[in-house]
């Protein structure tokens, strides 16, 4: 498969993740919805590292890369970066962390440290 095929087969398939976590959330399930996103925008990075013939088998390897040859040269701003980086922190607390029965999630996605 060609690079510019990879990266739109990758680019469909966060299409398709994206509409996953529209439906989580519109459902109330925002925890699996913060996942999907994460994974959204996981997914679309691969996809533009697909057109630099570059990948990684690891989600820190795959944001190294994205930081190296997508936001160092200037193709995306910085931000998008460390937001990425939060993304990945929030789907781990998603993923892992257990709610208390006075525990909200959006308290959890709203603390500074993520």
């Amino acid at each position: 498969m060609s690079r510019v095929n990879l990266a739109r087969y990758r680019m469909k398939k966060a299409e398709e993740i994206l509409e996953d976590a529209e439906h989580a959330l519109q459902r109330g399930r925002l925890a699996l919805s913060v996942n999907r996103s994460y994974y959204v925008m996981f997914t679309a990075a691969r996809a533009l590292l697909a057109l630099e013939e570059k990948d990684s088998s690891k989600h820190s390897g795959v944001i190294s890369l994205f930081n190296e040859w997508i936001v160092r040269p200037g193709n995306f701003p910085a931000e998008i970066s460390r937001f990425l980086g939060k993304a990945k922190r929030l789907k781990e607390e998603a993923d892992y962390f257990v709610l208390g029965p006075n525990e909200c999630w959006l308290d959890i996605v709203n603390e500074p440290y993520l």
